[in-house]
């Protein structure tokens, strides 16, 4: 059993512990020294820190004046933010730009016809959306006058009657918007519209007093651009004269109703064999996307050397190529690689030494013929014979016809009664009997061999009125088509997907490491794979189709790799299925982008309305509007896309008929207008425009009358910010070295680097260097030059004015001094900050890693010297204790010696 132990002798009463710790006290003395020393230079590293910290921050500040970016950086300002906002997207230059907003970009949205209730049941059959193909797209006035443009503007128009109307026509951007701001304006009795290459004009007045006239106003040319001027008549119709033709500066890619031409990749483009029995090769490196008619034809006529010659023919809208030379042989034109010389209708026989082409350019809201059959043309047509409900007869000639509205102006030019125009979705034709007679059936059939009825899908005899020939297949998805405006201007994901063909063999297509830019190079590499899959363009033109060629008794299937979208947006993901193809059964995928909903006779309008919405990639989504509770639904179509690339048409024969409630259209603003011009007009599919002043994003929140001015000027008010920054960082420096390196006489304090050389080399070294020449960093070789100075408290000082007035003077002598390489106030600057506080050389970090390592070497005496004084205390505790045992038994033993004194002697008597 151990005894208790007190901290204050029992025996002798000596306050044990405190005694010790007396002791030790003193004992650790030399420790508690060395303790103080390590808090001293903690305290010193913590203010070479707080330096260190403080010189990094002015090289911070001092690298951002040396970088070149800072001086070519712009402020961008509008007049009026409220209407169009302006911000820099990079490094815009500087300039002034007016910009008048004309109009907002519209979602389209398309209403049905009134319905009982959401459960009310539509008719079995389909529901078909049309995404392209559309026929009354017009010619945009920039593309007039050979590529000259319209200088818009105004005209003024006076009926026969005698009233007269100045047609604004500053913010028109196609035919079209001439013909609707001429409609538009009740107080005329004058009807425009397009026919051909021309405008008409039509005095609706019922006067014969006056004339039918057209003049320009305030001496601008916006009537002779658009082929009106001059028009002075009695009569109640003048045709304006034609205002669109080829030019050498026609771009490839608007040739063919925006399908352009396709080259080659490699060989030969085309083949000319001349009568002198030689022949001539052309090959071509032009794309379409970026190429002229002018480029082309030069080219054609450096190729020939003097054989043949490639001009621009007398009609203006194709291309003729004449041999030059003679013999006996036959002028013919090939294409040994592509089809070129088809796609320029100059595969033909020659007249005269002389191959004239197909039509290049149809009118100015009209289609080629070549366009339509998905871009494969309807062939040659002939004669039709028209039968209307009175029993009237007519057989019609169309085999001059070229273009859609040359079949339309040549029915509606027949003696029967009916009406050529297009049909509700725009997407074909209809034939409408306006006799009011149901005496006979309307009828429409061929009249020769060329099945020209056929063609047109209008061939038929009815009961009806009308005959609607459905969509005649206008080509919008082709070689040329950009990835970019793809599925309306959604663009492609450009992921990875992968092809299996009947026979089992796979390969995979990864579209970001191809980077195309157009559908056909798609098309081409899906081709280069080695595998019996096909691809091509399907025969609607609205999409793309792959066959399978290798005849195995397997599944054509494609499907998305990973996260990617590419195949389902192309249309072309999932399993084949069989459709005859060159007489021949086959599997195809056919990526149409015409979608077709089926519906059955119990199909309610809501279930509609959610198959709408189960599509995917749906270029729309779907909804109902509840107009009353007595007076029923109406199902509400919105296009997901903005802009005129939004557009849709719906058609089918499910007994639901949708009209437009907002029309698709895109953004416009107007460039440099004034109130007697138009300037230039941009459209975006959104409100905000890009790219319209390089690296400036303009968006317009509402339209004006007036010009808004987007001002883009020098960032001089940013280098002075900067400067000042500077100045401001280096005080803040400043300050910090004076707290540590403080001396007080009166208290004979002292800051904890007072003295000490790393915080002399900041004072010393930032002193010289401020305070300096610069030489060699062109004609400013000082701080104190542009507006920067010492004062004498060892602070900066900085007058902005001067500064300014220096910029301004010679903005790149500025920039020279404080940017230029290796010379230049910034480089030095870094230099300087490298010395104090680089992590190599860095004096203040040097001193501070010094100190580190010091207080690691006395910290680990300090772990010795604790473990040796607590020994120490250990020993004295065990030394007192003992002690106080010794005392304890000592009195112990005199204790007993005094009892021993009083007991008796033996044998004495008490």
């Amino acid at each position: 059993m151990g005894r208790i132990q007190s901290s204050v002798g029992l025996v002798t009463g000596v306050q044990i512990e405190s005694t010790v710790d007396q002791l030790m006290a003193l004992n650790a003395i030399p420790r508690d020294r060395l303790q103080s020393r390590i808090t001293a230079m903690q305290s010193e590293q913590t203010a070479l820190t707080e330096l260190m910290t403080q010189v990094v921050a002015l090289q911070l500040t001092s690298d951002r004046l040396g970088q070149a970016s800072l001086y070519t950086s712009t402020n961008v300002a509008s007049s009026d933010s409220k209407v169009l906002s302006a911000r820099s997207t990079g490094s815009p230059r500087t300039g002034s730009y007016s910009f008048v907003p004309v109009r907002l970009a519209q979602s389209q949205q398309q209403a049905s016809s009134l319905l009982a209730s959401s459960d009310q049941k539509v008719s079995a059959g389909e529901v078909v959306i049309h995404t392209g193909g559309f026929l009354d797209n017009s010619i945009a006035l920039d593309q007039l006058g050979g590529g000259q443009g319209v200088s818009r503007g105004s005209i003024r128009i006076t009926d026969r009657s005698g009233a007269a109307q100045t047609i604004d026509l500053r913010f028109a951007q196609t035919a079209n918007d001439v013909v609707e701001a001429i409609n538009s304006n009740d107080q005329l009795n004058v009807v425009a519209s397009l026919e051909g290459d021309h405008f008409v004009l039509k005095d609706v007045s019922g006067s014969t007093t006056g004339e039918l006239s057209v003049s320009e106003v305030g001496g601008g040319r916006t009537a002779s651009d658009l082929g009106l001027a001059g028009i002075s008549t009695n009569s109640n119709s003048a045709n304006g004269s034609s205002v669109i033709a080829l030019s050498s500066t026609t771009a490839l890619r608007g040739l063919r109703d925006g399908r352009g031409l396709e080259f080659p990749q490699t060989g030969t483009a085309l083949k000319f064999d001349l009568q002198d029995g030689s022949s001539v090769n052309y090959e071509s490196a032009l794309t379409t996307d970026k190429a002229s008619l002018g480029q082309l034809i030069d080219e054609i006529n450096a190729a020939g050397a003097g054989k043949i010659t490639a001009k621009i023919a007398a009609d203006g809208k194709s291309l003729a190529i004449e041999d030059l030379t003679t013999g006996s042989g036959t002028f013919a034109i090939s294409s040994p690689s592509g089809t070129l010389a088809s796609q320029l209708g100059l595969d033909k026989a020659s007249t005269g030494g002389v191959i004239s082409g197909d039509q290049l350019i149809a009118g100015l809201s009209d289609t080629l013929l070549s366009s339509l059959g998905g871009g494969q043309g309807i062939g040659p047509l002939g004669q039709v014979t028209i039968t209307d409900r009175s029993g009237s007869s007519a057989t019609l000639d169309l085999s001059n016809a070229k273009t859609l509205n040359d079949v339309i102006g040549a029915i509606n030019a027949s003696s029967v009664g009916v009406k050529a125009q297009l049909n509700r979705t725009k997407t074909g034709i209809e034939i409408v009997d306006n006799t009011g007679s149901t005496a006979n059936q309307l009828s429409i059939v061929n009249a020769d061999a060329t099945d020209s009825a056929s063609k047109l899908k209008i061939e038929a005899t009815i009961d009806g009125s009308r005959i609607d020939s459905g969509s005649l297949g206008k080509q919008f998805v082709h070689r040329n088509t950009q990835l970019k405006d793809w599925n309306q201007g959604s663009g492609l994901s450009l992921g990875s997907f992968e092809l299996t063909d009947s026979a089992g063999v796979r390969s995979a297509l990864n579209l970001n490491t191809l980077k195309p830019t157009t559908i056909g190079e798609v098309v081409d590499a899906i081709n280069a794979l080695s595998i019996g899959i096909e691809a091509r363009f399907n025969e609607a033109g609205d999409g793309l189709l792959l066959v399978d060629t290798a005849g195995g008794e397997g599944t054509l299937s494609v499907a998305d790799v990973g996260s990617g979208k590419a195949a389902r947006q192309l249309g072309i993901a999932g399993s084949g299925t069989t459709k005859t193809i060159d007489d021949v059964s086959t599997q195809v995928l056919d990526g149409s982008r015409t979608i077709r909903i089926e519906t059955t006779a119990e199909t309610t309008v809501a279930e509609l309305t959610e198959k709408f919405n189960a599509l995917a990639d749906s270029p729309l989504n779907a909804s109902l509007l509840n107009v009353g509770s007595e007076s029923g639904v109406r199902l509400l179509l919105n296009s997901n896309q903005a802009g005129g690339r939004g557009r849709v048409a719906i058609g089918g024969d499910i007994g639901l008929t949708f009209s437009e409630t907002t029309k698709a259209q895109d953004a416009l603003i107007a460039f440099g207008a004034s109130d007697q011009g138009g300037g230039i007009l941009i459209s975006s599919s959104s409100n905000t425009f890009k790219g319209v002043v390089e690296d400036v994003e303009l968006t317009i929140a509402s339209t004006a009358n007036s010009p808004v001015t987007v001002t883009i000027s020098k960032n001089q008010e940013g280098i002075s910010k900067q400067v000042n920054t500077f100045v401001e960082q280096y005080n803040k420096l400043r300050t910090k070295y004076e707290q540590v390196t403080a001396f007080d006489s009166a208290s004979n304090s002292v800051g904890v680097l007072f003295g000490k050389s790393a915080a002399l080399r900041v004072d010393i070294g930032y002193g010289r260097f401020l305070s300096g020449n610069h030489r060699g960093a062109g004609p400013i070789n000082s701080l104190s030059q542009i507006g920067v100075r010492l004062n004498d408290q060892g602070k900066l000082e900085f007058d902005q004015t001067k500064f300014e007035a220096a910029l301004e003077a010679d903005p790149s002598a500025v920039q020279e001094f404080f940017s230029a390489e290796n010379t230049g106030f910034s480089a030095k600057a870094k230099t300087l900050a490298d010395s104090l506080a680089g992590v190599d050389t860095g004096a203040l970090l040097n001193s501070s890693n010094s100190l580190q390592a010091k207080i690691e070497q006395n910290g680990k005496r300090i772990e010795s010297m604790n473990v040796r004084l607590d020994k120490q205390r250990e020993r004295l505790l065990k030394q007192f204790y003992a002690m106080e045992a010794a005392v304890a038994k000592l009195q112990q033993n005199q204790t007993a010696l005094n009892q021993l004194q009083i007991i008796p002697p033996l044998g004495s008597s008490s």
